[in-house]
């Protein structure tokens, strides 16, 4: 068979699997930035189903209203970086959901295995409310979390939920999905794992269930954020430093030292060091890992306000900047 009917088959299989999984319940306006990359070459195949099924008649198909953008595959990246975290790489889908008023945006890194969200007011979603969505949603039993994930996740009290914590990476939490069975799993860098995708992650099978989840709300998308309860924590930061695990085991015994500033409540070494605390300004917790990937230390931190997770991030960086 030549490639280029190969790789349309391949298209047309996974697209008519995705289109199994969307099933929005009303109607939604949704802004795609494809990043010029390959999600654009599998949302137009989905797109384009869905509206042949409308004029089957299907009573389904005519509640989604796609807007897609940067949708050309271009290794040169024209509109944006391939990543969505990258600085000013979300403003054309901001502009695109103001100028549809579309209820909710999407953006995916080149390869489409990441996916970040944005609501219907242009507001970009934290990753862990993002999974505590689909928590909602899919009811999973049991679900496998990263060693970043914050107290959006953490927090949830469902009868009948498990979470498990893995370490970072693809390996470790697919390897821990298979070993105990888990319904669902996310990563707080925008990758979420399914069952029923063979314990792998898809960016738009995770986009497809987070428009049906947000189809199912009484009210927006940017209501939803604003009624889960309000944490503060940074992106992650990265430090260069030589000697990465001797710096953690410093800066474990330094808050260890601290024992009349910091209540710690608990210490865990499962990917780096994760310690949480309580003080008299609240409660906190940070983890501090090495890169799986680059000689360095990435910091993930939240606590419960702004003034408290602001006063944490100076000292961590004081800390490590004595190390390098």
């Amino acid at each position: 068979m030549p490639y280029r009917l190969a790789e349309m088959r391949y298209i047309k299989t996974y697209a008519d699997f995705l289109k199994k999984n969307l099933n929005p319940q009303k109607k939604l306006r949704v802004v795609f930035d494809c990043s010029n990359g390959t999600a654009g070459l599998i949302l137009k195949k989905l797109i384009k189903a869905k509206s042949s099924r409308l004029r089957r008649g299907s009573p389904k198909a005519a509640k989604l209203k796609a807007n897609l953008i940067n949708d050309v595959p271009d290794g040169n990246f024209p509109a944006h970086g391939p990543n969505p975290l990258k600085k000013s790489a979300l403003n054309d889908l901001q502009s695109t959901i103001k100028k549809y008023k579309a209820d909710l945006g999407i953006i995916f890194d080149a390869d489409g295995d990441r996916v970040f969200f944005a609501d219907n007011k242009g507001r970009f979603i934290n990753p862990d409310a993002i999974a505590r969505l689909l928590i909602w949603h899919l009811k999973p039993k049991k679900v496998i979390i990263d060693a970043r994930t914050g107290w959006l996740v953490k927090q949830l009290t469902a009868d009948n939920l498990q979470l498990i914590t893995s370490r970072v990476g693809h390996f470790f939490i697919k390897k821990l999905m298979r070993k105990t069975n888990a319904d669902f799993a996310a990563e707080y860098s925008g990758h979420y794992y399914f069952k029923k995708f063979f314990f792998a992650d898809s960016g738009i099978l995770a986009a497809i269930e987070i428009i049906n989840a947000i189809s199912k709300l009484p009210y927006s998308s940017a209501d939803f954020i604003n009624l889960l309860p309000q944490y503060y924590r940074s992106s992650e930061i990265n430090f260069k430093i030589k000697n990465l695990r001797e710096s953690i085991k410093k800066i474990e015994n330094y808050f260890k030292s601290q024992n009349t500033k910091y209540k710690i409540l608990n210490t865990n070494y499962l990917d780096g060091l994760t310690m949480e605390f309580t003080s008299p300004a609240g409660e906190w917790w940070f983890n501090l890992r090495p890169s799986n990937t680059e000689p360095l230390l990435r910091l993930n931190i939240e606590a419960e306000n702004k003034k408290l997770l602001d006063k944490e991030i100076k000292k961590l960086y004081s800390l490590t900047s004595s190390f390098k």
